[in-house]
């Protein structure tokens, strides 16, 4: 997976997104439209939808250009004043705060060259990305049929039930889950950028459709939505607004995570806290944020096959989140001895006892 992830991430990519494009692909292909113009027709009007949220975003980025020297200006600033904390607090010398920023400075310069090796190589993957999920989600939704037929061929026939169960349930529970998925981060940006509105956030819708996003990112995405929406809130607003912005960040959270995330998701996909976290981390070691984002999706389509499967139920428990049921627990004893027999001594008057019974 990690060798190939090139390949494998922009396929995943669009395997999810045909899955949500089915159903107005079905819808056009009811009205007697062939499955060419349908597939097309869906995977354009999915295409016009995210253009339309990437202008948005990106108009407020080039407004954000214009600010970006007063970011260098107030970090540079807010060095220079903790740095006097540190001399002052542990009573280091300017001499030794000097030596160790020179040294810091050469080692985040002598790594320059490679950083921007990465982010040439990332823009340039996600460009390529931008141009082969469309093409794999339009043949996909084409070739759904023969991709159906391959999976239930390549099991014996007396399985073939079980394959469509299998196959329908996951296509039910990866849709809902995206589409809820969907409604809750329209909410959660609504949320956020009213917030924002209200403390006179400069880029405030940027940042609550940001905020939003990296909100998808399980237990993650806050402290990064957080961390990146303080930082660019310091350049050109006041610590009060800064600290307004962490506390909205907070509260839209608590609401999503108590109330929204469990009627508008619902239980589409039970999966408990420590499978999502390993998850997500193994899925950011293997594809980077791709490998956050797609973690879930994978382990919901991981969950419904040990469900279906029987010889696989074990894996589906330890994915679930099913706490309600208590395990029967059988005390160590009674497994090594099922049976104990307490003899009592004898008194002087009492028959002889029988002996006890063989264990």
């Amino acid at each position: 997976m990690y060798v190939g992830q090139s390949i494998l991430v922009p396929l995943s990519f669009a395997g999810l997104f045909s899955i949500i494009l089915m159903s107005p692909c079905d819808f056009l292909e009811k009205r007697k439209m062939p499955r060419t113009m349908a597939a097309a027709i869906s995977v354009l009007l999915f295409l016009i939808v995210i253009s339309i949220i990437l202008y948005f975003i990106s108009s407020q980025l080039i407004s954000f250009q214009n600010d970006l020297p007063k970011l260098g200006v107030q970090l540079q600033q807010a060095l220079l004043d903790l740095e006097i904390w540190i001399q002052q607090r542990f009573h280091i010398s300017s001499a030794k705060m000097t030596e160790f920023l020179n040294s810091a400075t050469s080692q985040t310069l002598s790594h320059t060259s490679s950083l921007v090796g990465t982010t040439v190589s990332t823009l340039s993957s996600a460009l390529i990305y931008m141009v082969l999920i469309p093409i794999y989600t339009f043949l996909l939704l084409l070739y759904r049929g023969i991709i159906t037929r391959f999976f239930i061929k390549s099991f014996q026939e007396q399985h073939t039930p079980l394959v469509h169960t299998i196959m329908g349930k996951t296509r039910h529970v990866i849709k809902s889950y995206i589409a809820g998925l969907i409604i809750e981060m329209v909410i959660v940006a609504i949320m956020n950028c009213a917030g924002f509105f209200i403390l006179g956030v400069k880029y405030a819708l940027m940042l609550g459709v940001i905020a939003a996003l990296l909100n998808l990112i399980p237990y993650v995405g806050i402290f990064t939505a957080c961390i990146l929406s303080m930082l660019i809130t310091f350049t050109t607003n006041t610590p009060a607004t800064v600290f307004g912005v962490a506390v909205v960040l907070v509260i839209v959270h608590i609401i999503d995570s108590n109330i929204l995330l469990p009627k508008v998701v619902g239980s589409k996909v039970k999966i408990n806290a420590l499978v999502t976290i390993v998850g997500v981390i193994i899925g950011s070691a293997i594809w980077g944020i791709a490998g956050m984002f797609l973690a879930i999706p994978f382990m919901a389509i991981l969950k419904v096959i040990f469900d279906g499967v029987e010889s696989l139920h074990a894996w589906g428990i330890l994915l679930g989140d099913e706490t309600g049921d208590k395990p029967v627990i059988v005390p160590v004893t009674q497994e090594i001895i099922p049976e104990v027999v307490i003899v009592t001594p004898a008194k002087e008057n009492d028959p002889p006892a029988a002996p006890p019974p063989a264990i």
